[in-house]
């Protein structure tokens, strides 16, 4: 007699024993990815989850206990915070790659139809995704894309398509204790007793950027309530931004622009009392690791992207028509993030450092 495949005990679920989950996306895309990991695993207990990650992002979930391998996915080199090293893969390598594995089941959280194919040429005998640009002729279970709420609950709806109970929505990472370690050891200043506050103030696309000056008022704004120390994370490029703000904002910071590893961030991130950030994925990780996180938001959605748990928030300006314009914008002068008051970020921030205290 043949043995029924793990799902079968709950005649909803689809058979599955090897599963694969396709994201290689940005950063915030994958750890928003987490509680979509979490509820699946919670539904296949006993089956093999592997991941396909993005070159940089896909390490945002080392440690993560809900997925037995992470298989980075490299075909392409165009976004500053996820570019790989070495030569290159072809798309056609990895449908080899995968199809040895023998995958029963494929979630594509992915929207593009070349990841759709990926899931059709591995083999997968079913495939569940978003019904997006006419896909649906090629996946087994699809869901329409909901672009009216947030990045974690899409995902949800993909496993909701697949009857997969979902259990709770909250966000996680997982740092070390070695990690913690080793950034507390290479960061002299985290012994300092002043509140630790992160500044991420770059960003790939440059219309997510906010007015360097408004930072240094929120800055400044902060420092006066109390002895603050502020850090900054980014590429190595963002180097140069971070000096001008320093400069702007008239005392010394921590400049670990292009200095740390993404896992390195995340660690300093839950280090950190505050994150204030523009609309990026170390807004996401700062909100993952547990830190009360504000994301100031210009072209983008917030309610599609903001930073997602109790202690995070999304600061916006609420009385411009244009907003978001997902950067179709019909101004010169981006006034959604160039005249912003720096006074909004102030009491967000106080906002959520309160709902994070009382929890406590």
């Amino acid at each position: 007699m043949k043995a029924q495949l793990p799902g079968n005990r709950n005649g909803n679920l689809l058979p599955a024993r090897r599963i694969l989950v396709i994201r290689y996306r940005f950063l915030g895309d994958t750890i928003l990815s987490a509680p979509f990991l979490r509820n699946l695993r919670l539904a296949y207990p006993d089956a093999k989850i592997d991941m396909l990650v993005g070159p940089q992002s896909g390490d945002v979930l080392k440690g993560c206990p809900y997925v037995d391998e992470l298989i980075t996915f490299d075909t392409t080199r165009f976004h500053k915070y996820d570019s790989g090293e070495g030569e290159k893969k072809s798309f056609w390598s990895y449908v080899r790659l995968l199809r040895q594995r023998k995958y029963d089941l494929a979630f594509v959280l992915k929207r593009s139809w070349s990841s759709a194919a990926l899931a059709l040429f591995a083999g997968a005998k079913y495939r569940v995704g978003y019904a997006t640009e006419g896909r649906q002729i090629i996946l087994t279970h699809s869901v329409p894309f909901n672009t009216k709420i947030h990045e974690v609950q899409s995902t949800l709806d993909v496993l909701r398509v697949a009857h997969v109970p979902i259990v709770d929505d909250r966000l996680e990472a997982w740092i070390s204790a070695e990690e913690q370690s080793e950034i507390e050891a290479r960061v002299e200043q985290l012994k300092s007793p002043n509140r630790k506050v992160v500044i991420h103030a770059a960003a790939a696309h440059p219309d997510k950027m906010c007015s360097l000056s408004i930072w240094a008022a929120v800055m400044q704004k902060l420092k006066g309530e109390e002895p603050t120390t502020f850090f900054f994370t980014g590429a190595e490029q963002d180097i140069p931004l971070y000096r001008e703000l320093e400069g702007l904002a008239g005392f010394a910071c921590v400049n670990l622009a292009g200095q740390l590893s993404i896992r390195q961030s995340m660690a300093l991130y839950k280090n950190m009392a505050l994150s204030a950030c523009v609309d990026s994925g170390p807004a996401h990780l700062s909100a993952a690791v547990g830190t009360p996180t504000v994301a100031v938001f210009g072209p983008t959605d917030p309610e599609r992207w903001r930073p997602y748990g109790p202690h995070a928030m999304a600061v916006f300006d609420q009385s411009l028509e244009c907003r978001p314009c997902f950067y179709k914008k019909t101004c010169d002068d981006r006034p959604c993030l160039t005249k912003l008051d720096a006074e909004q970020i102030v009491s967000a921030c106080h906002q959520v450092l309160k709902a994070a205290a009382v929890a406590r």
